[in-house]
């Protein structure tokens, strides 16, 4: 076997593996992240390695040096340019292209011109089938090895080995006389990998002004991909400070803090714990808020990446560093709720709306069932109902119909400053309606409709609890939040 071949396939397959991490991170935010997009990124993608092997046979070996360099320079400038071409379809107000252009652009662009070369170079006699697809598989270990070393550097330290990589491949494919190129391209690469992090963070900033609506001046203070999602942290000009998940709002200072204060000031001020536990870290402000009336106040959190982002940049709104009675742990809340002997007297989730199977999991009649095994006598558990409780929406009906399996008391709130529902749920909750309405009042809360457990009961009607093996209700809410993002149905 030529060593030229080796060198080939191998690298290819690491960078296959790296750009599939940077294009699912980058693409699934762009089109503002939902199980279907998730989906349909993925079938994009793997669509573009089909695409691959069928053109192989009419690619000659000549074109493949120009083939790679073109693919370096696409897929090293993928974020900002992918992002640009956004901004340009929504300034032409076009932005439902965005859903179609992208997935054809991701085949051709992104994964067909590594797949390309493991079938040339069967064909033309370089290699046996067997062992070229095991090299590959190799190089694809690498590239989950390379994450893992060098995802928390960002695309800066994952790109610098992406690049490695792909000169490597340059060199074994360009014969002696023309590896001259390699320094060339290296040199090119060198500098971009310079100017790529303010490139990033600029075109970064660009589309949160022109798809979310933030003011011009907004910048980027911090953009990462962890295994979970996109992680981004962004700042106004009067230094107001956003969380984004996969381009999704998590937190702003407006509405995202009422949130919290529903969420976290005024069941804190109401039950008074001893031991209190928020499951998803977000921007930390509803633990700060529960941290004034509590003994401990504990976050799990499943992303390592959030919670870094969140204690560094958003320090002035959590107050982690000067809080001595806060906590945090890394771990799927799933499994820390299964597994921790600690008890509590109030729980509160402070996670996205259930936009994938992984979300919708914690709005389910199992996980309530167990955080309702780890509540003292007393003790309540705040869930966001992630839009409007009333008999027309399917969503919050059926997170409240698994609260009433689990608690004897449901009380919903639907507040006027946060814009969503909230559920106040427990088996003898330690106060009645007029205690949560001065409650409510004390926190500037003046516009609300409180419903108690009967008025509860009565809109829930028939809708069905969310089960692990009925998260239709992911699919539902995809495909309504992205009806909304295409405009259909206005």
């Amino acid at each position: 076997m030529e060593r030229g071949s080796i060198v080939v396939v191998f690298c290819g397959g690491v960078n296959l593996l790296v750009i599939q991490w940077v294009l699912v991170r980058e693409l699934t935010a762009l089109l503002l992240g939902t199980e279907l997009v998730v989906l349909l990124v993925s079938v994009s993608y793997f669509a573009g390695l089909s695409l691959g092997y069928a053109l192989a046979g009419r690619v000659r070996r000549a074109w493949l040096a120009p083939l790679l360099a073109l693919t370096l320079a696409l897929h090293l400038a993928l974020p900002v340019w992918f992002r640009l071409l956004v901004v340009g379809l929504e300034g032409v107000r076009a932005y439902p292209l965005a859903y179609v252009l992208l997935p054809l652009l991701t085949p051709l662009v992104v994964s067909a011109p590594y797949s390309i070369f493991l079938p040339l170079l069967v064909d033309s006699g370089a290699g046996k089938l067997g062992t070229l697809y095991g090299l590959e598989l190799l190089g694809a270990a690498a590239g989950v090895l390379t994450l893992v070393a060098f995802g928390g550097w960002g695309l800066p330290g994952v790109y610098g080995v992406y690049t490695l990589a792909g000169l490597l491949i340059l060199w074994a494919l360009l014969p002696r006389h023309g590896r001259l190129w390699v320094g060339a391209a290296g040199a090119g690469c060198a500098l971009w990998l310079l100017v790529l992090p303010g490139a990033n963070y600029w075109s970064n900033a660009l589309w949160y002004v022109a798809l979310r609506g933030l003011p011009e001046g907004t910048i980027t203070l911090f953009s990462g991909y962890s295994p979970y999602q996109k992680v981004d942290v962004l700042q106004d000009p009067e230094g107001g400070r956003y969380l984004y998940l996969d381009g999704l709002q998590h937190y702003d200072p407006g509405s995202g803090s009422r949130l919290n204060v529903i969420m976290g000031s005024v069941p804190g001020l109401l039950v008074r714990p001893e031991n209190a536990l928020v499951i998803g870290a977000g921007s930390m402000e509803m633990e700060r808020f529960m941290a004034y009336y509590a003994g401990q106040v504990a976050t799990v959190e499943i992303d390592p990446l959030v919670v870094e982002a969140s204690v560094r940049y958003l320090d002035d709104i959590n107050w982690m560093s000067r809080l001595s009675n806060r906590s945090i742990v890394v771990d799927d809340a799933k499994h820390f709720i299964a597994n921790t002997p600690q008890m509590y007297d109030l729980v509160a989730t402070d996670t996205p709306a259930a936009f994938t199977i992984q979300t919708a999991t914690l709005y389910s009649e199992p996980f309530f069932a167990q955080v309702a095994a780890h509540l003292n006598p007393g003790g309540v558990l705040v869930v966001n109902l992630t839009s409007d409780f009333g008999p027309d929406d399917v969503v919050s009906r059926r997170i409240a119909a698994g609260l009433l399996r689990h608690f004897e008391e449901v009380l919903v709130v639907t507040s006027g400053s946060a814009g969503w529902s909230f559920a106040y749920a427990g088996d003898a909750l330690p106060f009645d309606r007029a205690g949560l309405e001065t409650a409510l009042r004390n926190n500037d809360e003046t516009e609300y409709a409180l419903f108690e457990t009967a008025a509860v009961r009565a809109v829930v009607g028939d809708a069905a609890p969310i089960t692990l093996d009925s998260m239709d209700i992911v699919l539902h809410i995809s495909a309504a939040y992205m009806r909304g993002r295409l405009g259909w149905g206005e």
